[in-house]
């Protein structure tokens, strides 16, 4: 009876064990997954924010120049805060933030018109 008990155990064991690494390995990997995906749209929120930040900025300190080097001092001023703020950005992404922060401003500004 014991032997057949100590067979059923470690048959049980057998199959357990590699079962339950398996679920604990998959948890680990989706915890990992979800805290990065978080981590990714804090960092974008936060780029969303200083390219909106920027564009205001230079649409009142440099509201005399045309729109091309308005575009650079707010290209200058996101690229210098984003550093500050330890985030990466391309030339790439600073375009399309500071084009987006543009549309948005332009956009509400039609519909208060």
């Amino acid at each position: 009876m014991n032997d057949t008990l100590s067979t059923i155990a470690i048959n049980a064991l057998y199959y357990l064990v590699p079962l339950l690494v398996g679920l604990l390995v998959e948890y680990i990997r989706r915890k990992i997954g979800s805290e990065r995906i978080q981590k990714i749209q804090g960092e974008l929120a936060t780029k969303k924010e200083l390219a909106d930040t920027a564009v205001k900025f230079v649409q009142q300190v440099y509201w005399e120049l045309d729109g091309t080097k308005r575009f650079s001092q707010a290209s200058v001023w996101l690229s210098e805060q984003a550093s500050k703020h330890g985030l990466k950005l391309t030339e790439s992404e600073i375009k399309g933030l500071i084009e987006a922060a543009v549309k948005v401003m332009n956009d509400s500004l039609k519909k208060t018109a």
